[in-house]
């Protein structure tokens, strides 16, 4: 069976649908990497895969979608859905010819039923491999709030749109993310009544896994969530280096003092511990060391209707904003402090790094990298902002600040410290730029110099604000070569070896060949829309 122009014997024969991996991640590959040419293509080859197994999804899902068509119709009602005869037979012969469950298959077909009828531009884009098929489940199941909405096709429109600026894989948090910016956008009131029913719902629930084992857990708002997380970890994190316990052992046992108020111990068995446990009665949910930090605009506090954020959680509605910022223990700090005179356009300029230090980030500029970026920027990963790491992306030369890698915002990102960590030490490096639409890339590049490149989605897009608020640049050196008064100052103190300045040479030289790859293909581009 084959969908629309589309067939799964011609596309095997002829994958016409993708570029020629190897060419197009090895282009910019120096003369001393072409022995690592076969380590690209490997990665190359698993990219393909994963768009193939994206297109063989669609193809299932066209199937379903036509199975459907024929013997529930295109044109049911909005109930058509529940009726036995029609839905629920069509899922049993799928559930009978898959070996799955009638449940897996209702759901499979419900599934197939929302991209052909809520979603037919995403469809296109699961087609044409711009996300996977475990992603387009998270958008089926993010959207359902606007089926049968008349804004329901704008929005699978922007959803695709947004999917087409992307040329990687999405991480699953910032797709979500991005689902729900779009949907609060167009219908707030639903994403508030949504909300609303979820709390009505939270509860604590248990049940028996076996083996002597039980699970417990509990359905809560979302900071309530964050802040009693980080008061199990808090508590979890008290032993000493010899404990040895998992991570996730301890969290087990700090659980369960905190609930029950029992003491939590160091199993260390070391007469020396040094290890301090605090009381589990004093390490509350309301502990002044547990800070959740929540982003929005504010005029949101003013009543706008304008989403808000919660770092390690997501998206929320304006009501949830207010009701946050009315808790007596909220703190209200604004980013662009009150007084700052705003600039001609209406911008705000504020300081980029300490006046002692041009390396360190001012506190602003902290806090807008971590608003602006809102999880780490390596694919994939999803660790909260506030407890990642800052790194500058072109290092910063200690010996001569003018030559490169300034402290400012898009020479800065966030990066969780296990990527951070083979940056600093050892062969992979990264880049950042502004694209010709003037948004923000990332370029993750791996030690044979295949280039990845990173998320699009960025809180400039939720936070559009933040694109009027600008940093100082660094002060120009002073030209001192003709001035023979002066007595010539001491240079600063190096904190970087000749190795290590070589290497960043290098990794410098490394960025400009995939800059000047990068703009050979755009004005490639710019002469093919010609």
């Amino acid at each position: 069976m084959s969908g629309p122009g589309w067939s799964i014997a011609s596309w095997w024969s002829d994958p016409s649908p993708w570029p020629d991996l190897p060419s197009l991640f090895t282009g910019g590959l120096p003369a001393e990497q072409v022995g690592s040419r076969e380590t690209n293509d490997l990665l190359g080859a698993l990219i393909s895969d994963a768009r193939g197994e994206a297109f063989l999804a669609w193809h299932r899902y066209q199937i379903a979608a036509e199975l459907h068509t024929r013997l529930v119709g295109a044109e049911s009602d909005d109930h058509a859905l529940l009726l036995h005869d029609g839905f629920a037979d069509c899922a049993a012969r799928i559930a009978v010819s898959q070996g799955i469950s009638q449940g897996a298959a209702e759901k499979f077909l419900h599934q197939a039923v929302a991209l052909r009828d809520r979603l037919p531009q995403v469809s296109e884009r699961l087609r044409d491999g711009r996300i996977t098929a475990e992603l387009v489940t998270k958008i089926i199941s993010r959207t359902e709030l606007v089926d049968g909405q008349p804004y329901a096709a704008a929005v699978d429109a922007e959803i695709a749109a947004d999917l087409d600026a992307h040329t990687t894989a999405w991480s699953a948090h910032r797709l979500r993310d991005m689902c729900d910016r779009i949907i609060f956008r167009h219908h707030p009131d639903a994403v508030r009544e949504r909300r609303r029913e979820a709390l009505d719902k939270r509860g604590v629930h248990s049940k028996n896994t076996g083996d002597g084992m039980a699970e417990i857990s509990a359905t809560m708002a979302a900071e309530n969530v964050r802040i009693a997380a980080e008061a199990v970890r808090a508590l979890a994190d008290a032993v000493c280096d010899n404990d040895e316990r998992t991570r996730q052992q301890r969290a087990s046992d700090a659980m369960f003092a905190l609930l029950s108020g029992t003491p939590f111990e160091c199993l260390c068995g070391v007469d020396t511990c040094t290890a301090v446990i605090p009381e589990a009665t004093t390490v509350p949910p309301a502990d002044a060391k547990i800070v959740i930090h929540v982003v929005c605009d504010e005029a949101t506090l003013d009543g706008a209707e304008h989403a808000g954020f919660i770092d390690g959680y997501g998206v929320i509605d304006d009501a949830h904003v207010r009701e946050l910022a009315a808790r007596k223990d909220a703190v209200i700090k604004p980013l662009v402090p009150e007084g700052t005179v705003p600039v001609p356009d209406g911008g705000f300029t504020l300081d980029a790094h300490l006046p002692s230090d041009p390396y360190r980030l001012s506190s602003a500029l902290e806090t807008f990298i971590r608003i602006r970026d809102a999880y780490s920027v390596i694919p994939g990963n999803d660790t909260p902002a506030w407890r990642a790491d800052i790194d500058h992306v072109a290092e910063y030369n200690h010996a001569d600040p003018g030559r490169g890698g300034q402290t400012e915002p898009d020479n800065l990102n966030v990066k969780d410290r296990f990527s951070h960590i083979p940056k600093t030490f050892g062969s992979w490096l990264d880049d950042q730029y502004r694209d010709r639409f003037g948004r923000l890339r990332t370029e993750c590049i791996t030690p044979e110099g295949l280039v990845i490149g990173g998320d699009t989605e960025s809180m400039e897009k939720l936070f559009p604000g933040l694109r009027r608020i600008r940093f100082k640049p660094p002060p120009p050196a002073a030209d001192t070569s003709t001035d023979t008064t002066t007595p010539p100052s001491p240079k600063p103190p190096t904190r970087s070896t000749p190795r290590v300045a070589a290497k960043h040479a290098r990794r410098q030289q490394e960025r400009e060949r995939n800059r000047q790859r990068r703009e050979e293909a755009e004005a490639a581009d710019d002469r093919d829309e010609d």
